[in-house]
């Protein structure tokens, strides 16, 4: 058993709730919210069974001994690992009977984790200033506190304490008499299009809140659960699960089914997606290479395994082009599997494949020949002299792809931009198509309140940008250019010089004041906006971070971080406000949770949470800045850090704002200099500006925190966010490469 599972076990029946100077720890007499009835209850909120009969838990004990009693003074029937799945058939006591390759059996209630992310089951707070811990007992330190009536969605149980999320990836442990553990009532929910569902390839696959791996987990499906499918977005999937729960699962995880067509077959990957009716082979033997081309002197992409059913695209030679189970396009040597089928031509299918700057869309079928039509919607059919004996559609956007649909003798691809395609084969049973951007044009115009430079593109592309000073340069990977060679002029922005090659398109902006610059992509065009130098005018978020039912990290007072970030963010607005900025605050008081704009209508498969609405607000901004304060295990640990993403299209002004508020923060707080710093934050990556996410200090520090409650300290830190602002969009203020 792990020390710090037994530990728990001897603190667990201590109260959780904050001990205030001299009050005595009183023991706790409420009974379990689980069991009881409490004026939190009412007909339309059902309990859970008291016994968690029905449910499924998860080992954390390293080996753990099962038992034929609820004691450890029943004798031993065998052991367990750690991460092991039980079945739980009743609960008695702090032990649960359990039900495990097909034996009944006991075990520690504080050796499992009882499943409750995968049944939407929501925690209530029944009590005051409850206080929110990092582990399963009170030996583990507070990170936050609570209040009555706050409600979080719950994910695990294990003996007296509930974990539960926080948002972004954060979660905590609660004393379970302090909460009510509330099944989710199931309402009429918004119809799906489409007969497709979603089942786990493996023996369970995640439902996440967000289509990224890490963020809050919704639900888990398990072998023989299915969810209704709603549509794809690149690798992620969003479903709707039986319970009513909605969510993303990754895609490779993932099996998509046509209810009214079983052998329809889907797939969907990082770089492929596909639809179809395939010829298939089994590999026939272990760590099989699957390559780029037909041959071994092309490179290894992935690996396939004995036993895994590859989708067959053609037939070369002695090689077979295929789709693995995790959605790969690549080949594969026949010799390592059960043979090429004995008729090469699939029913049909349809594949993109993106793994190169070339995206591919192949369509394969019984037909001799077809036409190629474009649509005034910006659709393309492919229309062949057969019928295709099947129904299905593939939301895929990504790239410049939006849909798939197939139907009588018709391909149809939907597509998000204009594309830029040439036909590289057309012949009897076999249609390749080929993506790429082109520049078509490229200009710059004079607004009031700046310059806009405009790259105008057929199809998708993606720029990598850096900047030298007032130099700028645009790379655009994979793109042409077929507009004449001509310099653009304008005032901020003085030259653009448009360079080709075999990889790309490059651009070279020479700009006259070195200022900032915000990138937006929209469809078939790139804008970069060169403001007017100064504060005047611009629109800037400041986001104080956390509020509402999630209090953030507690110093060892139990100062709270939602309270220091609204301080300092009120500050720096009336700082901004005063040098003629705009200014969005994404909350509009300590205790207020995020507002969104009026206008803000989040798609049916988007997440819609806290930090969506937080960041709603900077799609018309000029940047974006969320103020936050730090904690850490080690008390000793102090500093200021700031955080962007560096996946972003304004990933490089992002990391410049960040290293001016290291500059000017560090200097107005005196405080360590921990950098800028590459993470994954939701306000930083889907934010539609430069976005920064300080951490001004860290409340887990004695000596920061009381700085941080001292209101000459607050006033210190929005000058330090504000002089960096001030330089961050004034003339001359480039310097650096980025």
């Amino acid at each position: 058993m792990s020390k710090h599972i037994r530990h728990s076990l001897n603190k667990r029946s201590k109260l959780a709730c904050r001990v205030l100077p001299g009050v005595l720890l009183l023991a706790v007499t409420l009974h379990l919210a689980l069991c009881s009835s409490t004026a939190w209850s009412n007909s339309s909120t059902p309990l859970l069974p008291s016994d968690f009969s029905g449910f499924k838990g998860v080992v954390v004990g390293d080996v753990c001994n099962l038992r034929s009693g609820p004691g450890t003074n029943y004798s031993v029937v065998g052991t367990v690992l750690e991460g092991t799945w039980l079945d739980i058939i009743s609960m008695e006591n702090d032990w649960l009977k359990i039900s495990y390759k097909g034996r009944e059996a006991w075990i520690a209630g504080w050796l499992v984790d009882i499943d409750l992310g995968s049944r939407g089951i929501t925690a209530v707070i029944t009590r005051t200033d409850v206080n929110m811990r990092q582990g399963p007992g009170t030996d583990y330190p507070v990170v936050g506190m609570t209040q009555r009536g706050y409600t979080y969605l719950a994910e695990a149980k294990r003996n007296d304490w509930v974990r539960v999320s926080l948002g972004g990836g954060r979660t905590a442990w609660i004393y379970a008499e302090l909460l009510q553990l509330t099944l989710p009532v199931i309402e009429e929910t918004v119809p799906v299009a489409g007969d497709m569902v979603v089942n786990p390839r493996g023996s369970s696959v995640t439902v996440y809140q967000r289509p990224i791996k890490g963020s809050t987990v919704m639900a888990t499906l398990r072998s023989g659960d299915s969810a209704k499918y709603i549509t794809s977005r690149g690798a992620w999937i969003a479903v709707q699960t039986s319970s009513g729960i909605r969510g993303w699962v990754y895609g490779p995880d993932a099996v998509i089914s046509a209810i009214n067509d079983p052998a329809l077959s889907f797939g969907i990957s990082e770089t492929s997606w596909s639809l179809g009716k395939y010829s298939t082979t089994t590999v026939n033997a272990t760590d099989v290479n699957f390559r780029a081309g037909p041959g071994t002197n092309y490179p290894v992409i992935s690996m396939v395994q004995k036993g895994d059913v590859i989708r067959v695209l053609e037939v070369r030679d002695r090689w077979i082009r295929g789709i693995s189970p995790k959605g790969v396009v690549g080949w594969v040597a026949s010799w390592l599997t059960t043979g090429a089928p004995s008729s090469t031509t699939p029913g049909f299918s349809v594949a993109l494949d993106a793994s190169s700057s070339i995206r591919t869309l192949t369509v394969q079928g019984p037909f001799q020949n077809c036409q190629l039509v474009r649509q005034e919607d910006n659709t393309l059919i492919i229309s062949t002299s057969e019928f295709f004996k099947a129904a299905g559609r593939l939301d895929i956007n990504a790239y410049e792809f939006e849909s798939v649909k197939v139907e009588g003798s018709d391909v149809t691809i939907k597509f998000s931009e204009t594309p830029s395609y040439v036909v590289q084969e057309q012949s009897p049973g076999k249609v390749v198509l080929g993506f790429a951007p082109t520049v078509t044009a490229v200009d710059v115009k004079r607004q009031d309140d700046g310059e806009l430079l405009t790259v105008h593109t057929l199809g998708y592309t993606w720029p990598t940008v850096t900047r030298n000073g007032n130099s700028v340069t645009m790379f655009l990977p994979g793109a042409s250019y077929t507009g004449q060679a001509s310099r653009v002029r304008g005032e901020l922005v003085r030259q653009v010089d448009i360079g080709t090659a075999t990889d790309g398109v490059s651009l070279s902006l020479d700009t006259s004041l070195s200022g900032a610059y915000l990138l937006k992509k929209n469809a078939n065009a790139i804008e970069a906006f060169f403001p007017n130098p100064g504060l005047k005018g611009k629109v800037i978020v400041v986001d104080p971070g956390h509020g509402g039912n999630d209090p953030g990290a507690s110093g060892p007072t139990g100062y709270q971080e939602r309270t220091v970030n609204w301080k300092i963010a009120v500050k720096l607005r009336d700082l901004l406000e005063s040098a003629g900025a705009t200014v969005i605050l994404t909350r509009l008081g300590e205790f207020e949770d995020a507002t969104p704009p009026e206008d803000w209508k989040p798609d049916i498969d988007e997440y819609s949470g806290d930090l969506a609405k937080r960041v709603a607000w900077s799609q018309k901004a000029h940047a974006f800045v969320s103020i936050h304060n730090d904690w850490h295990s080690n008390p000793q640990t102090a500093g200021t850090t700031s955080y962007i993403c560096s996946s972003t299209l304004n990933s490089s002004e992002s990391r410049r704002l960040g290293a001016l508020i290291q500059k000017h923060l560090t200097a107005s707080l005196g405080t360590q200099d921990r950098g800028v710093r590459d993470a994954n934050f939701f306000v930083n990556r889907e934010a539609h500006c430069p976005s920064v996410l300080v951490e001004v200090m860290y409340l887990s520090n004695p000596r920061e925190e009381n700085l941080l409650k001292q209101d000459y300290v607050q006033e210190l830190a929005a000058k330090g966010i504000f002089k960096a602002l001030e330089e961050y969009f004034a003339a001359g203020s480039g310097a650096g490469i980025y």
